[in-house]
């Protein structure tokens, strides 16, 4: 069952959370974690999303995965979901600028990014329910760490680091909460 569609609270006002950080730092678990504490919220894992065959990884196909996601934040928000938490799309800031012309703008943008130490990393791609193989995994390690997102000055979001390298996903939900006080209000 549907619900009906809501107008977005002029007093609010549309935000947007984005998760973003290393395959295996856990976005889609605390993408799926923070919506139950998220009011007014939607949620949307890129990965879900994303899925092709073959799959190129390449720039046309985050071109398409960006305007995708870009869609369905503007639904949301059109149906009266204020707060929308998407992950597991942006690979840079340039992707994040581009994927910001696909948007009318929002009252607020929180970038979390999720930091882990890589052999913790390591430990939860293999062991987590969503496999991947050894070469998967070499080849994605080929691609050096991202570091414009957090170290962008110019940037019109607030960023919030989480290293999860000793974190259950309950503290890190909670770091999360404490940081963006404007969502989730105690």
């Amino acid at each position: 069952m549907f619900a009906p569609e809501r107008p977005a609270s002029p007093t609010l006002g549309n935000r947007l959370i984005l998760v973003n950080g290393e395959e295996g730092a856990g976005k889609s678990t605390i993408v799926r974690e923070l919506l139950a504490h998220t009011p007014d919220g939607a949620r949307i894992d890129a990965e879900d999303i994303g899925q092709t065959n073959p799959c190129p990884m390449d720039d046309e196909f985050f071109g398409l995965l960006r305007r995708n996601v870009a869609a369905l934040v503007e639904n949301f928000w059109t149906a009266g979901y204020v707060n929308v938490i998407a992950g597991s799309f942006l690979r840079n800031y340039p992707d994040y600028l581009a994927f910001r012309q696909s948007l009318s703008p929002p009252r607020s943008v929180y970038m979390v990014e999720l930091l882990v130490d890589k052999d913790v990393r390591d430990d939860r791609r293999i062991t987590r329910a969503k496999q991947t193989t050894q070469d998967w995994r070499d080849m994605v390690d080929l691609i050096p760490e991202d570091r414009t997102i957090r170290q962008a000055t110019d940037a019109d979001y607030r960023y919030v680091g989480v290293d999860t390298t000793r974190l259950d996903v309950a503290e890190t939900v909670r770091q999360i909460k404490d940081a963006i006080p404007e969502v989730y209000r105690r």
